[in-house]
């Protein structure tokens, strides 16, 4: 019960203030901001797991997490105090971008988001992503395996991984900065698409790195996108509430992931079916991407 209550009510509130205060405080530079967000959030991943694990190996998880609890008491809790800015960045006057057509730049109501074609094509996008990455970091060593890869091959495409994803961070976030949010997410899911035909099918070491490489840069650009468009297209108003709906939604399909994956290997004997459903997914989802209707501050002015 106790466990349920802190993943529940402190790990869920956690993550829905610490996606929505970025949003709410920057305007000029949010891109920016939500990239070096998402870079100290993977350093962070990065540096905990192997620390509690230690922990926990050698005192124990009740030592963890008591030392977990004291580290956000004592330490973070008062650093977060100092460095919190009272207030947001004011709202600028938004031009409508020629480029593409849009919805109006107002804040938008929870509601209002949730009616919006936008929402449900970049927040399915970002699941998408969640679900295949989860099911892949799962099974990997598995699937490898059954193109005859050692577990040593894993490990190195897991650290390829994870670098190539810190990179993709930064590379979004210079790109959206001047660019469209539209363009960094399309060319994520193309990414995500390339790595998913190819994995049924790598034979070489290189081509194993190739994948990871392509699965890191499309987990860094989805990332941005995910942490950036929400304040950038609906406003400040219930930004809250519309990135807690989008997190569920990546929060569900990421739980999904591993099961889909298992239900494939299950029926069919191989994992290749399931890529290829994902990748035909998200070919749908790339195409919905270039059309849908982009409220007006997630696209550049002029």
């Amino acid at each position: 019960m106790l466990i349920t209550l802190t993943r529940g009510l402190g790990q869920s509130a956690l993550s829905v203030v610490s996606l929505a205060m970025p949003g709410k405080w920057f305007r000029r530079r949010l891109t920016w901001a939500m990239g070096v967000y998402a870079l100290v959030m993977s350093i962070g991943f990065m540096l905990a797991f192997p620390t509690v694990g230690a922990i926990v190996q050698a005192r124990g998880w009740r030592t963890a997490w008591a030392s977990v609890g004291v580290a956000l008491i004592v330490a973070l809790a008062p650093v977060s105090w100092l460095l919190v800015k009272p207030d947001p960045e004011p709202n600028e006057e938004l031009e409508m971008p020629a480029e593409v057509p849009a919805i109006d730049a107002t804040d938008a109501t929870l509601g209002e988001a949730l009616r919006s074609p936008a929402f449900w094509v970049f927040g399915l996008a970002s699941s998408l992503y969640g679900l295949a990455a989860s099911g892949i970091g799962l099974f990997n060593e598995s699937i490898l395996a059954e193109r005859g890869f050692a577990p040593d091959t894993y490990y190195t495409a897991l650290a390829v991984t994870a670098v190539t994803g810190l990179a993709g961070n930064f590379m979004a976030g210079a790109w959206a900065d001047r660019g469209s949010l539209r363009r960094v997410l399309v060319a994520a899911l193309v990414l995500l698409t390339l790595a998913l035909v190819a994995l049924p099918h790598v034979t070489t070491t290189a081509h194993v790195m190739a994948q990871a490489v392509a699965m890191g840069l499309a987990g860094g650009f989805v990332m941005v996108v995910f942490f950036s468009f929400w304040g950038k297209a609906y406003g400040r108003a219930q930004l809250g509430r519309i990135q807690g709906v989008a997190q569920a939604l990546t929060v569900f399909a990421s739980a999904t992931g591993p099961l889909l994956l298992a239900w494939c290997v299950d029926a069919t004997g191989s994992y290749a079916a399931a890529f290829y459903a994902l990748a035909a997914t998200l070919v749908l989802l790339t195409l919905a991407a270039l059309v849908v209707r982009v409220p007006v501050g997630a696209e550049p002015a002029g």
